[in-house]
């Protein structure tokens, strides 16, 4: 049987998608496109958890734009 592993968003949703979208480093000293990618999808899910559709759906499409490639914010 395989390990479930679950993550949550610790941070406020707005500090997490400033991270995402690279206008914050949240005090890293190198922060890796694949965290920001991380943080992103975790803000996403935090906003669709809790509901908020129209917030999520804007993130989702921000994100997209900014990091075009990831399958995660397509919302095909």
């Amino acid at each position: 049987m395989q390990d479930e592993q679950r993550f949550r968003l610790t941070i406020p949703v707005g500090e997490a998608m400033a991270f995402a979208m690279g206008w914050s480093d949240l005090s890293y000293r190198s922060a890796s496109d694949a965290m920001r990618r991380i943080v992103g999808i975790l803000a996403v899910d935090e906003l669709e958890y809790n509901e908020q559709w129209r917030a999520a759906a804007i993130a989702r499409q921000c994100l997209l734009t900014k990091w075009p490639a990831c399958f995660a914010f397509r919302s095909e």
